[in-house]
């Protein structure tokens, strides 16, 4: 089966203003839950509860009559997780007829493209098990999760469209669509760094967070070593402090470095003062003999807190 790159466009039918009721018969007879098809012949009870169903939930579903057993199954794309269309079938069909339905959601390109970027920033895309156990890997974390295709704010979905086109191998027969194994490599190899659509330092006028704020700027410069390789594969930062001071050793940084660094001063300011107080907090207590206990070991943050400050001072 070929996995699509995007939800697949349909106008979804009007909802019905009442759930199918049964045939008129001689004597007046209350209203009662539609009855689940059974067979090829009800095809039309089907699409309107599809069609219901797509209303409900804005996205395309599809009502398919399956060859075995002459089952009616209810498909769409991304969207909403089985087990709220299951609910939903259930409120339609309050007799347990819902059971008649079998419901199967599919996951397009976008949808696992999108994990994986998430996943690689998690360190769990490994190249190891290969593209099936990737996909397997990505379509058993997206279950649960409602909407898997959608971004949560432009630059997760700029990076997105970078991975997707980079993917995308062109082809002599007409547009192309992206390779997922593809995807997959690429982020497993190459991590998502260079998916970012702006290596630029954030200025005053930049609201969309494309641009790099002045800590990842300073990262993505200075960063060497294990550093490097958090921040290509998950975007990690730099220590407040090692960001600033990389900076300052640089014998001609560059404007955007310089003023990323002078952004950060304020927070380092105060990250020292707050590192200063404790020390002096524990020191004037040992001073006075008011330790709680005088035979207890150093804390290690306290110790951490006066090896950085004095450093920072000095």
């Amino acid at each position: 089966m070929v996995t699509p790159e995007r939800t697949p466009e349909r106008a979804a039918a009007p909802a019905p203003g009442s759930a199918p009721s049964a045939p008129a018969a001689s004597q007046p007879q209350a209203p009662r839950p539609p009855q689940a098809p059974r067979s090829p012949s009800h095809g039309p009870l089907a699409r309107r509860v599809a069609d219901r169903l797509s209303v409900q939930f804005r996205v395309p579903v599809e009502p398919q009559c399956e060859p075995v057993g002459q089952r009616w199954t209810l498909r769409w794309y991304d969207g909403p997780t089985v087990d709220a269309v299951r609910c939903a079938l259930e409120r339609l069909f309050p007799d347990g007829a819902a059971g008649a339905f079998a419901v199967r959601r599919d996951l397009t390109t976008r949808a696992l493209a999108l994990a994986a970027i998430r996943e690689t920033r998690a360190g769990a895309m490994h190249r190891s098990v290969g593209s099936w156990g990737q996909r397997y890997h990505l379509e058993q974390l997206l279950a649960g999760q409602e909407h898997p295709d959608r971004p949560t704010d432009p630059r997760e979905a700029a990076m997105l469209e970078r991975l997707l086109a980079a993917a995308t191998i062109e082809s002599a027969r007409g547009p192309a669509a992206p390779d997922l194994s593809r995807a997959f490599d690429l982020v497993a190899r190459d991590g998502v760094a260079w998916l970012l659509p702006e290596h630029r330092l954030a200025g005053p006028a930049d609201r969309d967070a494309l641009a790099l704020a002045p800590l990842e700027y300073l990262t993505s410069r200075y960063a060497t070593g294990v550093h490097r390789t958090a921040w290509e594969t998950a975007l990690a930062v730099l220590p407040l402090r090692t960001a600033v001071a990389a900076a300052h050793r640089d014998p001609h940084p560059d404007p955007d470095a310089a003023r990323a660094a002078l952004a950060l001063l304020p927070a380092l300011r105060a990250q020292v003062s707050a590192e200063l107080d404790l020390i002096g907090e524990r020191l004037a207590a040992s001073a006075t003999g008011t330790d709680a206990d005088p035979g207890a070991e150093s804390d290690p943050a306290v110790t951490g807190a006066v090896t950085g400050a004095v450093t920072a001072t000095t």
